[in-house]
């Protein structure tokens, strides 16, 4: 019995010693493992990127989920979707950023650069921030590319419309002609030593209706990615662009709308899977009236005056917004047939166009439906 109680007090004793030993080293775990938090440094070369202090599952949960906004901008509605550090900071900034952007590129604010721009039409050169003489620059360079068929200087046709006005009327002969004679690309004076923007003729005007939002959702996207979002989505009325791959990897799935859907969910031609690029759409449906059975819309040939007949909407696929917001317009403008001709001369841009019958034609590399 005695050497059976010894063995006993024996293991008893190591069972105390490998639990006392135990707690200490968890212990010491601790402490060390506190001590790294608090000198930021983890020195895990597998781990995931460096945390910041205060750092909980809770946070890491937050950053995974997705974050929207919506306002309306630009004389149209821009949502922004983002997965990431802050997202809600970061959508805050992309917000802000392309309010910015509209502060200095709408006609229609008093005091922008492009407001001081036309009033200051027949005179002395206007200074402009250097993102509005950036994005006139791009615009002049595209209406040379496309002949015209995009044109900057359109305002006064705008002007004659009026598709703004509760009740819009078709304008005469007399004053289309009128403003016709006040558009010219061309005719737009550059100055980039001084970046300053000359409009020659008074009565000119320049509308970057056609361009402003393309910039304005690249400007975004640039502010989500200083923010550290790696996942996001803008939409900027019919321009998108898109950061990266949706929070689960997968493509963002892009839907064209269909010119005559009865809302804004009906679609038509392929779904498009985009990963960190831009697609623009243009229809005659953004802003119409109907007179004697014919549709009226805001999307004008330069040469005549009137409204584009020839088109319904036109999408074009590319890398940078801007130019995607663009070509969109120049695409319309310039029909079908030339519009297609046109867009396949041009690297890593592909368009599809609705038809005023409603047929649909692509371009190379534009996905086709399966």
């Amino acid at each position: 019995m005695k050497w059976e109680y010894g063995r006993r007090h024996r293991q008893a004793t190591r069972l105390r010693r490998r639990f006392f030993f135990g707690i200490l080293l968890v212990a010491v775990i601790l402490t060390a493992v506190y001590a790294v938090m608090r000198s930021g440094s983890y020195g895990f070369t597998w781990a995931i990127p460096k945390l910041p202090l205060g750092f909980s599952a809770s946070q890491a949960d937050e950053d995974s989920k997705e974050s929207s906004r919506s306002e309306f901008l630009m004389d149209t509605f821009v949502s922004i979707r983002a997965v990431g550090p802050n997202q809600e900071q970061a959508i805050e900034a992309a917000v802000d950023g392309m309010r910015r952007v509209e502060s200095l590129m709408s006609r229609h604010i008093p005091d922008s650069d492009v407001s001081r721009i036309n009033e200051g039409a027949g005179g002395e050169p206007v200074k402009v921030s250097e993102e509005t003489f950036y994005v006139i620059e791009e615009a002049v360079k595209c209406a040379r590319l496309t002949k015209g068929a995009f044109d900057i200087t359109i305002g006064p046709l705008m002007d004659v419309w009026n598709f703004g006005a509760e009740d819009p009327a078709i304008p005469d002969a007399e004053e289309i002609e009128k403003a016709r004679s006040l558009i010219g690309w061309e005719l737009v004076e550059l100055d980039s030593a001084n970046r300053t923007v000359r409009l020659p003729i008074e009565g000119m005007s320049i509308d970057l209706g056609g361009v402003a939002k393309g910039y304005a959702a690249s400007e975004g996207a640039r502010i989500l990615l200083e923010y550290g979002i790696s996942h996001a989505l803008i939409d900027a009325g019919g321009n998108i662009v898109t950061i990266g791959s949706r929070s689960d990897g997968e493509p963002w799935q892009i839907g064209i709308r269909d010119p005559r859907g009865e809302s804004i969910e009906d679609t038509i031609g392929p779904t498009l899977s985009i990963l960190n690029g831009a697609v623009a759409t243009s229809g005659d449906y953004e802003r119409f009236f109907i007179y004697d059975g014919r549709r009226y819309h805001h999307i004008l040939r330069p040469d005549t005056g009137m409204p584009v007949e020839t088109a319904r909407s036109v999408t074009v696929m590319a890398k940078d917004p801007l130019y995607a917001d663009m070509l969109s317009t120049a695409v319309f403008v310039l029909g079908p047939d030339e519009g297609i001709k046109f867009i396949e001369t041009l690297d890593g841009i592909s368009a599809m166009i609705v038809t005023d019958d409603g047929s649909i034609v692509f371009s190379k590399g534009f996905p086709k439906m399966h």
